[in-house]
């Protein structure tokens, strides 16, 4: 039988158990760097909103669970997602040049602030209404079998939720195939 050789250990607590995070508040104060220009709003994200990456319960710096303080760095990395500027409609008008870019580099465009479409044959996307998007993507489900329809949510800056309400319209769709890749 192999034996573990502690020469490879890199602490005797399996998995850190009982660390602090070493650069915890390194990251925190380059993610405050990051959000400086919206600083107001990430302030009022962090002390009024919920967290993005668990189901605490939070009510902004507090949850339910803990006394302390609660601030992950899930929270705090995706906080600069959520107060990103609009993404600017001419960066829509070839959809050619999108395609080069990374998916780095398109969330670093900034957020999308209203819909888009791109029609058969267009270079770009032109902007929609948001009654637009919706008839379009209802009358396009109306029209397809439920069976064919798949739903996929990522774990990317999606809420517990989000995912919930999301299963619930895709089953009342009558869609089966629904794949959540939830951090469980």
């Amino acid at each position: 039988m192999k034996r573990i050789n502690p020469k490879f250990w890199v602490s005797p607590r399996p998995n850190g158990i009982g660390l602090q995070k070493p650069f915890h508040y390194v990251e925190m104060a380059k993610l405050a760097w990051n959000n400086k220009r919206h600083g107001r709003y990430a302030w009022k994200l962090l002390t009024q909103g919920v967290c993005d990456g668990c189901a605490l319960g939070v009510a902004g710096l507090h949850d339910w669970t803990m006394d302390d303080i609660h601030l992950c760095l899930t929270r705090l990395r995706l906080l600069e997602m959520n107060c990103a500027d609009p993404i600017k409609d001419s960066v829509f008008n070839d959809a050619a040049s999108l395609r080069l870019k990374s998916g780095q580099e398109l969330r670093a465009l900034g957020r999308l602030a209203h819909p888009m479409r791109r029609r058969r044959g267009e270079r770009g996307f032109t902007r929609i209404t948001w009654d637009e998007a919706i008839d379009a993507v209802s009358d396009r489900l109306r029209e397809t079998d439920p069976d064919r329809v798949g739903v996929f949510l990522t774990s990317r800056g999606i809420t517990n939720e989000t995912y919930y309400v999301a299963g619930k319209a895709a089953r009342a769709m009558g869609i089966a195939n629904v794949d959540s890749a939830a951090r469980i």
